[in-house]
């Protein structure tokens, strides 16, 4: 079971560039709209706190098959670059003015 397979190392390929992709689109507009960033913080704070929960209740009650943690590590990953990228752009734009 912990033993991974081609197909498995392949579908997880495909969503880091999934991941990556829409974070690379999200925080590009993040940058150049006009984007109400305190509540694109206080979201993006909640859905990480929710993937981080997940992932730890996946963590703990797992039976040895890790695919479902790695998609959820991933999550986070991507639940945590989209709220700093708001917390970055938000102190940026607080500087600006």
């Amino acid at each position: 079971m912990n033993n991974f397979s081609t197909e498995d190392l392949i579908g997880s390929a495909v969503f880091i560039v999934v991941l990556l992709t829409v974070a690379f689109i999200n925080l590009r507009k993040m940058k150049t709209g006009s984007y109400d960033l305190k509540a694109l913080r206080k979201r993006g704070l909640m859905w990480t706190e929710v993937a981080v929960a997940l992932f730890m209740i996946q963590l703990l009650m797992r039976k040895g098959d890790n695919r479902f943690l790695i998609i959820l590590g991933l999550v986070v990953l991507f639940a945590a670059s989209q709220w700093l990228g708001a917390v970055y752009f938000d102190r940026r734009s607080r500087e600006d003015n």
